[in-house]
């Protein structure tokens, strides 16, 4: 008996499986292939995954193996309509975007989660039956004699992919938001420095959309859509591949080496139930977007993260079991944001009307004169996966609640660097103006113990820190307190925000709340 079984070993499964066995608590996985993929899939990830990475302690090995792109560029026919600066200190403390060679960080995942002793990773073992009752959920396997195997686990995640076995034997819909297109991904191995290729450039041309990106140190991608009539046997011929390389911002085979070649389908879907009874979907079994925003893992980690944390709470007695229910209520308008403004992204780049392409060439060119002119540059990049409205957040969405709690310096005694690593993680109160522990009453004070909830005060940058504050070294924090009005904030164990508070006498208030809403 299991406490999680994961079915899926892609990223999201891998990052499930993580977080639940450093939780102590006791993992299955099962994934039908015996090897990692080994080829590059994702090509870009954002700064909370980088953030994720982080905190599980992989960053740094994963760093050679990421490139960030400075700049974005929407372009047709070799004219740039228009392009902008990525951040490179976004919300979560690194960059808004950074390219990534897939392999590299999933073989460093693989690394960590076979090493928790908590967690059995079985390859080559597809699963071929489930069921479920009040108590447990149990799966059948397949080993390599082809042997059947009943395996049993409190709770299963999902992760199986777009074409998931366990949703189909759930019988759990798909809605499709109406975006459905083969494309032609094509993904190479630098064999010469080419500096003239762009780092990062979508092709807005009505004979040809398109995009191509530095991916990680070595390689490069580049995406042309399928059209009518092409079949995807013929667009994936290398005669055909190298066809539609042929072009400024393409290559040749002195240049590069092909190393996958493959059609896709890009799609907008979105699976009507993310959970029945012990089971919820995670990742590609859930939702499905096309990927101009480069969000499909990213997607799929958010969804890990989120229910790992919720099913820690849920096993270890600090809620009760319907708190699960908060996971599609948080996650699935989320991920519904990000696939509708993946597919609207989507259509403004595939747009094959002539008079239409000039139109919105026309507006794009305009967008770059007016950015040009502004004091402060914006973001062009203006799509950030929201917040939530919904679920493990105070008073129904009061001024705060379900914000994105970002990752700033700071510098705690003689520790200086990000929040997370410097303060902590978990649940957090963040005060300044004094010690919100003041406030508590003693049940208060058992109870967030309970949690294994911090406390840290923050002073301004500048400020000698009382004994024991830190030091707000980007001003994120007190800026975040003046923009809510707030002298405390009371984080979740994610990134996200459960509420705040005027002032520390309304701390206990928002502790009775949390209490409610956790089920204890």
């Amino acid at each position: 008996m299991y406490d999680v079984l994961v079915v899926g070993y892609g990223p999201t499964g891998m990052l499930a499986a993580i977080q639940l066995g450093r939780a102590g608590h006791r993992v299955g996985v099962f994934e039908r292939y015996k090897t990692l993929y080994n080829l590059p899939r994702v090509g870009i990830v954002h700064d909370d995954v980088q953030r994720m990475f982080q905190e599980i302690g992989c960053i740094d090995r994963i760093l050679p193996a990421t490139f960030f792109l400075p700049t974005y560029e929407v372009a047709n026919n070799g004219k740039v309509l228009l392009t902008n600066k990525v951040n490179d200190q976004a919300v979560h403390g690194w960059p808004e975007m950074t390219s990534i060679y897939q392999p590299a960080f999933e073989a460093e995942l693989d690394v960590i989660a076979k090493s928790l002793p908590t967690v059995d990773v079985f390859q080559g073992q597809p699963v071929t039956a489930l069921s479920q009752d009040d108590e447990k959920v149990e799966i059948t396997v397949s080993d390599d004699d082809g042997e059947a195997h009943r395996v049993q686990g409190r709770y299963l995640i999902a992760a199986d992919g777009g074409n998931s076995f366990i949703r189909r034997a759930l019988d759990i819909g798909l809605e499709d938001l109406g975006f459905d297109q083969d494309w032609l991904v094509i993904d190479a191995k630098t064999k010469r420095d080419r500096p003239d290729l762009p780092l990062l450039r979508q092709f807005c041309e009505p004979e040809q959309p398109g995009m191509t990106m530095q991916m990680g140190p070595d390689h490069r991608r580049w995406s042309f859509m399928i059209f009518p009539g092409e079949s995807r046997e013929d667009a994936v011929k290398p005669e055909n591949v190298w066809r539609r390389l042929d072009r400024a911002e393409g290559g040749t085979q002195d240049d590069f080496e092909l190393i996958r070649v493959v059609t896709y389908k890009f799609c907008s879907l979105i699976a009507e139930q993310w959970r029945v009874g012990r089971v919820f979907l995670a990742g590609d079994a859930a939702h499905q977007m096309p990927p101009f925003l480069a969000q499909g893992m990213c997607s799929g980690f958010r969804d890990a993260y989120n229910l790992a944390w919720k099913l820690d709470m849920v096993l270890s007695g600090k809620s009760g079991p319907d708190f699960l229910d908060t996971y599609m209520a948080e996650r699935e308008p989320n991920s519904r944001a990000t696939v509708i403004e993946s597919l609207r992204v989507g259509q403004n780049v595939i747009e094959r009307d002539p008079e239409k392409a000039k139109a919105r060439d026309a507006q794009l060119v305009a967008l770059q004169a007016e950015m040009e002119k502004a004091t402060e540059q914006k973001s062009l990049i203006g799509f950030r996966v929201p917040g939530f409205e919904t679920g493990f957040i105070a008073d129904g969405g009061a001024k705060g609640a379900g914000d994105v709690f970002g990752q700033g310096r700071v510098r705690l005694g003689s520790d200086e660097g990000r929040f997370d690593d410097v303060v902590g993680r978990g649940f957090m109160i963040v005060s300044r103006d004094g010690d919100a522990r003041r406030a508590l009453s003693d049940e208060d004070m058992a109870f967030w113990q309970k949690l294994g909830g911090g406390f840290v005060q923050m002073a301004k940058p500048g400020a000698a820190p009382a004994g024991g504050a830190a030091v707000d070294l980007d001003g994120r924090y007190t800026a975040l307190m003046d923009d809510y009005g707030c002298d405390v904030i009371v984080k979740r164990p994610d990134y996200y925000l459960f509420g705040v508070c005027p002032a520390a006498d309304r701390l206990p208030a928002l502790m009775a709340e949390m209490r409610g809403q956790l089920g204890v």
